[in-house]
């Protein structure tokens, strides 16, 4: 039986190489994106319960979500961090990936088992001063994961956040930038290994929770950035 997945965010951060290792194995990848207009395996990101309902329709079941919230990170200092500056910053990376999971879960009981792995960010781990709002709503999923995955457990849903960061794509790191001696020297010296993690690097992580092959892992956040904290 053909596994079919659903992968929100494809279009943006690691999400292409994303969709591109889930289907190597022959499973059915879902795509949606905000970009994205509903045809074939695309859609249109919309309300979580709409695109949930839509893949489902489309696949028949729902083996596994990947709720890969993808979402620029501009500074926001401590003085700025008003409701109006955080609001979106949580809807974006907690309020809708915690729908996207919810409105999966129906799904996955009722076939008798699924995977839910969030992408997250490793920075936040760590802490990045400066950025307190995108820290926030990122550690908002960090935080639910444990819960959820214990709640769950019963129902043979595994729940998992794979926490990439350093990860070399034009959304955070453009070529361009990388371009500049000093600064690229500046951003290495972070990185124990001493270089920039490619997508592939965490979409395989990624694509062994989300294909079960590691099943007996649940509530854990897999920190991708080359030994940071």
């Amino acid at each position: 039986m053909t596994e079919t997945y659903l992968l929100t965010d494809a279009a943006s951060f690691i999400g292409p190489a994303l969709a591109a290792r889930l289907r190597r194995d022959g499973a059915r990848v879902i795509e949606a994106d905000e970009s994205f207009e509903d045809g074939g395996d695309r859609l249109k990101l919309a309300a979580p319960e709409e695109t949930v309902r839509k893949a489902i329709a489309l696949g028949g079941r729902l083996d596994a979500i990947v709720i890969a919230a993808a979402y620029p990170a501009p500074r926001t200092n401590a003085e700025t961090l008003s409701a109006e500056t955080t609001r979106p910053f949580f809807e974006k990376l907690a309020i809708e990936p915690l729908a996207l999971a919810a409105a999966a879960v129906p799904q996955m009981k009722a076939q008798g088992g699924g995977r839910i792995v969030f992408v997250t960010s490793a920075g936040p781990l760590g802490g990045i001063p400066g950025f307190g709002a995108y820290a926030a709503a990122r550690s908002a999923i960090t935080g639910a994961v444990k819960s959820l995955a214990l709640e769950l457990a019963p129902e043979r849903i595994s729940v998992n956040a794979v926490a990439p960061n350093y990860i070399q794509t034009e959304m955070y790191y453009p070529k361009a930038w990388l371009e500049d001696a000093r600064k690229r020297e500046k951003l290495l010296a972070r990185i124990p290994m001493g270089r920039l993690g490619d997508p592939s690097e965490a979409a395989e992580a990624v694509a062994l929770l989300a294909q079960g092959r590691a099943s007996f892992i649940s509530g854990q956040i897999l920190n991708i950035s080359g030994a940071s904290s």
